[in-house]
């Protein structure tokens, strides 16, 4: 019977996914393997593909939500505020299945992560892969959120960008971000196919957001997964503050990792998640 409604659930949400790629600006849900659900949640600019060799270990046991967002991956973008509409799909997404979900998230996705658990909405655990109730506040300290605007000098500059400067530019962000060079050519691809306003505005929106004082209100349980590029105790230092207000967590560091760990440490990732669900 599981395995019959699987097969109908991953029938339906890829019929749906051809429409919504042609007329919404939806997000897109890939369906896997068979069991209780877990949702997978990609960062920024990311499709939803970038889960795709942590997930396997996993289909065998449970259903497998790889999610990718409008605006990227050849999604339309919304034509609305693109941090709010993505979230608000997500909570549709989550709340419309028949169990509770575990979220794991990966920046982007584990601040969206966060904010379905603040929501209250039908999730279990949430897992956080090196994502940041505030990312400003370390990106850029003692800058006012307020000032973080979609028509400042900084995003006008993106917007007005040729594709060879966009891509160079992509390049270099992600020789910071990831150390598997075969890895980076693939992120940089993502990036490049982004639409461009939901690239500019969506960051923005993600700068300006701050769960820090908000998370305090989460009562499941979080894994919070971080990666430690360079050095042990300024993560830790980071992190601690970020989540001083999470109750119920539980936090490991992964060292010789950059942002993305699934690519740079994936066995380490994939036993955390394991033992995590367990």
């Amino acid at each position: 019977m599981r395995t019959i409604k699987s097969i109908l659930v991953a029938l339906i949400i890829s019929i749906s996914t051809s429409t919504i790629q042609a007329n919404e600006a939806q997000l897109q849900a890939k369906v896997t393997g068979h069991g209780s659900p877990v949702v997978f949640l990609p960062g920024f600019a990311c499709s939803g593909d970038v889960w795709n060799d942590i997930i396997k270990p996993f289909e065998y046991q449970y259903e497998c939500h790889t999610i990718s967002y409008p605006g990227f991956n050849g999604i339309p973008a919304p034509d609305t505020l693109w941090y709010q509409t993505v979230a608000d799909q997500v909570n549709d997404y989550i709340n419309k299945l028949d169990e509770k979900p575990i979220i794991v998230g990966h920046s982007l996705g584990g601040t969206l992560a966060m904010e379905m658990a603040i929501r209250q909405s039908k999730c279990s655990k949430i897992i956080l892969v090196d994502a940041l109730p505030c990312i400003a506040q370390v990106m850029m300290p003692g800058v006012a959120l307020e000032s973080l605007i979609y028509d400042s000098p900084y995003n006008k500059n993106i917007m007005n960008m040729n594709d060879e400067q966009f891509h160079a530019m992509a390049n270099q962000m992600a020789g910071f971000m990831v150390r598997n060079e075969e890895k980076k050519k693939l992120i940089v691809e993502w990036m490049a196919q982004a639409d461009r306003k939901a690239y500019t505005h969506g960051y923005t929106d993600l700068l300006k957001t701050d769960l820090r004082e908000s998370i305090a209100s989460i009562d499941i349980p979080v894994l919070v997964l971080a990666a430690v590029p360079f050095n042990l105790e300024q993560t830790e230092q980071i992190i601690s503050a970020q989540y001083q207000n999470l109750k119920d967590k539980k936090i490991a560091y992964i060292e010789n990792s950059a942002h993305f760990i699934m690519y740079d440490q994936p066995e380490w990732l994939i036993s955390q998640i394991q033992s995590f669900l367990n």
